[in-house]
């Protein structure tokens, strides 16, 4: 399902173009990235909240991370320096208030804790094994959108299992655990939003308009925003597809005695069926994600929006307005601004692009789908009329 919106190697392809020109936005001149950095959640942080006009974006502050992790098994790095505490305070910090625990931010647990981070790291390696032993399809679908994993000391974690938080992508954080399938259950709930994060941002899922309504689930007296019941609705999916395959396997009764995969298919099915109710606040991509999960038709949330025609005239890119053709062919636009724009393009928008990028083209010269495409362009206000 997953491939049919973006094979998982093309999406992060996209996602570290993404972040590239969005560097290079800031930055002019600057090199292409190593994928490593590319892939560090603090960098990505930084970029994220220059995006958002949140922050000027420093190309010289220090976001590395590497000499902090340690591999384990070929696709996946547990943060393990005794510093991590101190350079990781910031984002403990905000997931820590976004999880809603109580009490400070928890501690992370290193190789400073002796044998209490040696059991969890054996623990860590089991339970990556056993997921990708029983899903394997799912491990290599959401493992690579993983960049590192951190283990809590379970004096400080006040509760929290497992958490991420969409402002710091690509790090997780997990109670220190009980058996393998602890582990293995968090990789795949926080690595759903791991996924989820990426295709945000690289599709058309949610639009800058806030929905105001909100969702009560049957379990919980949480009240839940837009975004955040779309990233519960495809962990529960995604959960529930893992919950299946432990049972195939046999190991049903091996699972954690906070494990929520039991419930995982009935609580998907609550939210899907309300998310189908507001749907019309949801673009394209979140659309088909929400109705394929739910064996529901997707030719109603097929139709495109029809826009008034633009007056004729010659069109042309805007000035500053830079363009990257992904290996996919898709073109991302990016201006900058307060805050800056990007638009990812597809098929027909990206070859009028191209055409723009060397001259200006006329309406009138256009047939009436390259129109249509040109009339969008407008639209977001990247392309202008300059006759």
């Amino acid at each position: 399902m997953h491939a049919a919106l973006a094979p998982a190697g093309a999406l992060l392809a996209e996602r570290r173009g993404l972040y590239q020109l969005a560097v290079e936005l800031f930055s002019p001149g600057t090199p292409p990235l190593p994928e490593s950095r590319l892939d560090n959640p603090l960098f990505r942080f930084r970029v994220g909240e220059a995006l958002a006009d949140r922050i000027p974006f420093d190309s010289d502050a220090e976001d590395d991370l590497d000499d902090l992790a340690t591999e384990v098994g070929r696709d996946l790095r547990v943060i393990s320096g005794a510093s991590a505490n101190e350079r990781l305070a910031d984002a403990l910090r905000v997931i820590h208030r976004q999880s809603g625990a109580p009490g400070v931010p928890p501690r992370v647990l290193t190789e400073a804790d002796g044998e209490s981070f040696r059991e969890a790291m054996a623990l860590v390696e089991a339970g990556l094994a056993r997921f990708r032993a029983v899903s394997p399809a799912l491990a290599r679908d959401l493992l690579p959108h993983t960049a590192l994993l951190v283990i809590l000391d379970p004096a400080t974690a006040n509760g929290v299992v497992s958490a991420s938080s969409r402002l710091f992508p690509g790090l997780i954080l997990i109670d220190k655990p009980s058996c393998p399938y602890d582990v293995a259950e968090a990789l795949v709930h926080e690595g759903a939003h791991q996924k989820l994060f990426d295709l945000a941002i690289t599709h058309d899922f949610l639009g800058a308009e806030v929905d105001e309504r909100v969702f009560s689930p049957s379990w919980s007296s949480a009240h839940w925003p837009l975004e955040q019941v779309v990233a519960a609705f495809h962990a529960y999916a995604l959960m529930a597809q893992f919950a299946e395959d432990v049972t195939a396997s046999g190991e049903i009764g091996r699972l954690g005695r906070n494990s929520l995969l039991p419930f995982a298919r009935e609580r998907e099915t609550e939210i899907g069926r309300w998310l189908l109710g507001t749907e019309e606040s949801l673009e394209g991509d979140a659309r088909w994600l929400l109705r394929t999960l739910l064996c529901e038709d997707n030719a109603a949330s097929q139709a495109e929006e029809s826009k008034d025609p633009i007056p004729d005239g010659r069109y042309e890119l805007k000035p500053l307005v830079r363009m990257a053709r992904m290996a996919t062919g898709r073109v991302l636009l990016a201006s900058p601004g307060h805050p800056p724009r990007l638009v990812w393009l597809n098929g027909n928008a990206a070859r009028i692009v191209d055409h723009l990028g060397r001259e200006p083209l006329s309406m009138s010269a256009l047939g009436p789908e390259k129109a249509r495409v040109l009339t969008g362009l407008v639209d977001s206000a990247l392309v202008h009329r300059v006759q």
